[in-house]
């Protein structure tokens, strides 16, 4: 059985060799696998659909998140010849040659990470993981073991596995939004399970797939405890889990969740009061304390966030930023400006920063077909803002997130993960992968706020019918 299993595990590289990305156990597993995971899919389609008409987009959606994460692995180890998804996988295998090689090791460092200290578990036969000095990162290593266990080392069936458990938590995150907003389910699918770059960075052996999908978790959990109120311990768990996760791998998330989450709870419990006048006095005092109660709590975290703690986060954007705008980075970069590690400087740039996050690249800035993907839809995001915007002469966009609890989250998150990722990021191959949360809740708060706007143009056309009849019979 072991032997069997070293077999399958070839792929990792040892002594600097060159790693053969797909073997047999690819070519006659992977199909096998994508039809397994088809099926299951269908049956659980067809079992949902007449009771739960979303259902209609469950497959549509994965096939869509298989098909990105079979593209992103094809091209980064047929086209790049290597990078992020496949040094993961390379660690992974790693990881599972010292399983059967060293198995009390293996669990070592499955619970502790690996470090100076435990880094002789592994040897010239297991390979040497990559991402050892990097504690978030060999995380992720840890997250994708399992799937590439399941997986018999198959890079393709992992990433299958990897795309199928993570659309879990983007599945969660669209219910929400119909649940909230029944009548738009194919304008919330377009937005969260449609949008070509989400599911092409979102569904690989990658951080950004994981952290997704918690976010997608995160979201309707939290709805359902702190919004709903419904206790279900299946909900505190997903909470739980993906909270912790989302720490683990992408600690400054937690900047761009709790606002927004704060805001939601808030907003919710303000609508709560029938009093006009208690409500109006009540409501700034509410919201002081949530943001003031926030920041309390990320300075507590500060151990946990460790280099993204609130003392050290403006000091590392700064650091980053300067970075992926140097001269290796092949001129594949922009530029918002220079600012200090102060939080005055940093929001005096918050305008360009959120702008180049949410609509960066132009298409005349892309340089290869990826980028030129983003650059379409950057330009699809342009041209919807612009028609809300209109619409709403911007200064209708406030009413409407104080109407919608759920507007208000997505947009504050919207926002905030852009500004972060904005101040922080200045190389056009890392902004498109970083943004893809930000894509998700900015699409459907802009679809949101046209379905106000029609709702509130059909009263009006509405009461210009209903005034003249009400006239002639008052006449």
């Amino acid at each position: 059985m072991l032997k069997g299993w070293n077999g399958f595990l070839s792929l990792v590289p040892r002594n600097g060799e060159r790693m053969d990305y797909f073997n047999l156990v690819d070519y006659l597993y992977g199909p096998l696998a994508f039809v397994i995971i088809v099926i299951i899919a269908r049956v659980r389609k067809y079992r949902r659909i007449k009771t739960e008409p979303e259902f209609k987009y469950y497959t549509k959606g994965l096939y869509v998140k298989l098909v990105g994460g079979l593209a992103l692995c094809l091209i980064y180890t047929l086209y790049y010849g290597g990078g992020d998804t496949v040094n993961y996988m390379s660690d992974s295998l790693c990881m599972l040659r010292l399983l059967f090689d060293n198995p009390s090791g293996f669990f070592q460092i499955m619970k502790e990470g690996v470090n100076f200290n435990n880094l002789y578990y592994f040897t010239d036969e297991t390979g040497y993981p990559i991402y050892y000095k990097d504690p978030p990162t060999f995380y992720v290593v840890r997250v994708i073991v399992p799937f590439a266990l399941l997986g018999a080392g198959s890079f393709i069936v992992t990433t299958l596995l990897v795309a199928t458990f993570s659309y879990a938590g983007i599945w969660k995150l669209y219910r929400l939004f119909v649940m909230e907003y029944p009548l738009l389910k194919k304008e919330m699918a377009i937005a969260i399970l449609f949008i070509p770059s989400v599911f092409f960075w979102g569904s690989g052996v990658m951080k950004d797939t994981i952290t997704l999908s918690c976010i997608g978790y995160y979201t309707y959990s939290f709805y359902w405890i702190f919004i709903k109120k419904k206790y279900n311990i299946g909900n505190f768990v997903a909470i739980f889990i993906s909270t912790f996760l989302i720490l683990m791998i992408k600690p400054y998330i937690v900047f761009a969740l709790l606002p927004g989450s704060l805001l939601w709870f808030v907003n919710v419990n303000i609508g709560n009061i029938k009093n006009t006048v208690i409500r109006f006095m009540v409501g700034p005092f509410l919201f002081s304390i949530a943001m003031g109660g926030g920041y309390l709590l990320l300075i507590s975290m500060s151990n946990l966030l460790g280099g993204y703690s609130v003392e050290n986060v403006l000091e590392k954007a700064v650091i980053t930023n300067n970075d992926l705008k140097a001269d290796y980075y092949g001129g594949n970069s922009f530029d918002i400006g220079d600012f200090e590690p102060t939080v005055p400087s940093m929001l005096a740039k918050a305008p360009v920063a959120i702008v180049a996050a949410i609509f960066r690249p132009y298409l005349w800035e892309a340089r290869n077909i990826v980028m030129l993907i983003s650059g379409f839809e950057s330009v699809f995001l342009i041209l919807i803002t612009l028609r809300v915007l209109w619409r709403l002469r911007l200064y209708g966009v406030f009413p409407m997130a104080v109407k919608s609890p759920l507007l208000t989250f997505s947009l504050i998150f919207s926002l905030f993960f852009a500004f972060s990722v904005g101040i922080s990021t200045s190389n056009f191959g890392s902004l498109v992968r970083y943004r893809i949360p930000v894509l998700p809740f900015y699409m459907a708060s802009l679809f949101i706020m046209e379905y106000y706007f029609r709702n509130k143009q059909d009263e009006i056309e509405a009461a210009k019918f209903v005034e003249p009849k009400q006239k002639e019979l008052t006449e």
